[in-house]
């Protein structure tokens, strides 16, 4: 009689201790706030002195630097795959070589600025939101899956709201 006195309450104290403390919750999306990720991209041009005059060839320094922006979003949202090789020979380094390698799909990104500075240099400033439901699935799916199974979803709403507008720079893109 005595034994069952002292089993029952251990029981349950011991079942009462294991029990999780608080509410733990695993993260969801309403908890989670949009990312906005802000990259530049940069282009010039061949001959800075004499193509600065030549619309296509501004033009075509232009788009360099905005697929150069669109390629560092996708490597900052996906990230970039390395194939690298070094050639060693009596402990001496002889040759190494290495590619970079992106392919995504981006969608609902914004240009957010495009500036030419005067040494020549363009650059385009763009950034992306990333809404809580990409971030919940990228957290769900392991990282070989995640382009495939987590699609950047489109923007929602009104997402002009605070970009930075270029001002007082001459350009051909305008912003609203």
């Amino acid at each position: 009689m005595t034994l069952r006195w002292i089993v029952v309450p251990l029981l349950a104290l011991m079942s009462v201790a294991c029990a999780p403390v608080g509410s733990h919750q695993e993260p969801s999306q309403a908890n989670l706030e949009p990312i906005t990720v802000r990259v530049s991209g940069f282009g010039t041009y061949e001959d800075v002195s004499k193509d600065r005059l030549n619309t296509r060839k501004r033009l075509m320094a232009r788009r360099a630097s905005q697929l150069d922006a669109y390629r560092n979003l996708a490597e900052r949202v996906y990230g970039t795959v390395i194939y690298g090789s070094s050639t060693v020979s009596d402990f001496v380094l002889r040759s190494d070589t290495f590619r970079t390698y992106v392919d995504s799909y981006i969608r609902g990104a914004k240009m957010v600025a495009v500036n030419e500075h005067s040494d020549g240099v363009i650059e385009t400033v763009m950034e992306l939101k990333l809404e809580p439901r990409f971030r919940a699935c990228v957290a769900d799916v392991a990282h070989d899956q995640v382009q495939d199974l987590c699609p950047i979803p489109m923007p929602r709403d009104n997402d002009s709201i605070g970009d930075v507008q270029s001002k007082g720079v001459d350009s051909l893109y305008y912003l609203d």
